[in-house]
């Protein structure tokens, strides 16, 4: 495969990817896990629950297209001041990338290249990307306490013993990560490149370089000023904060009472299977149902399907945002030929 000048590939050249065996597997485990969920709840119980969404799902839309406008901005923040990108460029890019990682087996393999792709006629492919990759290291190390919040807050107020073990297992995770994330951003090593060098391959010394200018890039997107830091933190935390209303909201709609407490807890284990689960979307969104009516059982949430009901809207609402990035994808593509 050639290279332009930058040492991405040609546009116009598009490396193959198959779907596999284990992401076909994946997909029909994922659905066998929706179809027990959905079994265990009556029909007319979620249909009834779906009534009672109503409008109120604009509203849900309306609060996830802000997060995701709040991450574009948060991308933006690590961009270096001399690119020009505004949140006008960075934000169909994430929502186009967004749709390929969750409608493909291909998940993050997909979604964030193909964000740094969209920006190469506005900035350097690699710069967009290096970027990309300081934010979501932020986002990575809020999604870690945000997780270790709503398991801290499960495992203080209700006695789960079934989900004892799961709740100590996520803070010694998130406890863990928090702690390599704190390690990555002292020492900046650079893993890949080392790596590659290790490597007794003739055919990848020629990326040493290219992947350690790379780590460089990163790591100076990862390192912004104090002003751009603290704008960056409130981003992260702008993000969440709406993630949890729109949990509380969906919640609400669902049983007519504000429950944020279980809101809060039914969010941060969506994360945690978000997390989890990240690399196989397809697994992915049949363990979040599972898991969101296993917990919600748990803490007591009534009627029973609350907990797949909220699983569900987050499903429709991610669907609707995808569908959104593929229409600007596609017009995108009809632009440039035009």
């Amino acid at each position: 495969m050639s290279v332009d000048d930058r040492g991405g590939p040609r546009p116009g050249e598009r490396k193959r990817r198959r779907v596999t065996p284990g992401s076909v597997a994946a997909a029909l485990f994922g659905a066998a896990l929706f179809a027990l969920t959905l079994r265990q709840t009556r029909l007319d119980e979620v249909l009834a629950g779906m009534h009672s969404v109503g409008w109120g799902f604009l509203l849900i839309i309306v609060l996830s297209g802000i997060r995701l406008l709040v991450r574009a901005f948060a991308w933006t923040l690590c961009t270096p001041s001399a690119a020009g990108l505004r949140v006008r460029d960075t934000f169909p890019a994430f929502l186009t990338g967004d749709a390929l990682g969750n409608l493909t087996p291909l998940s993050l393999a997909a979604s964030e290249p193909a964000k740094a792709v969209y920006l190469g006629q506005r900035v350097d492919t690699t710069q967009a990307f290096a970027a990309l990759t300081a934010e979501n290291f932020f986002y990575t190390v809020s999604i870690a306490i945000y997780i270790a919040v709503g398991s801290a807050a499960m495992l203080a107020t209700f006695d789960l013993p079934s989900l004892r073990v799961g709740g100590i297992a996520a803070l010694a995770v998130m406890a863990i990560g928090l702690l390599g994330a704190a390690w990555v951003a002292w020492q900046r090593p650079a893993l890949l490149s080392n790596l590659l060098a290790r490597l007794p391959s003739p055919h990848l010394a020629a990326w040493v370089d290219r992947v350690r200018d790379f780590e460089t890039r990163a790591y100076g997107s990862a390192g912004p000023g104090a002003r751009q830091l603290a704008r960056l933190t409130v981003a992260e935390v702008a993000f969440h904060l709406l993630s949890f209303a729109e949990s509380w909201l969906t919640l609400y709609l669902l049983t007519g009472q504000s429950l944020p407490l279980q809101a809060l807890i039914l969010d941060s284990v969506s994360r945690a299977i978000n997390v989890v689960f990240k690399l196989a979307p397809m697994l992915r969104v049949g363990m979040d149902q599972f898991s969101a009516e296993t917990f919600a059982m748990a803490i007591g949430l009534r009627p029973p399907g609350t907990g797949l009901l909220t699983a569900f809207v987050r499903t429709v609402r991610m669907l609707v945002w995808a569908a959104v990035g593929l229409l600007i994808w596609i017009g995108r593509g009809r632009g440039q030929r035009h």
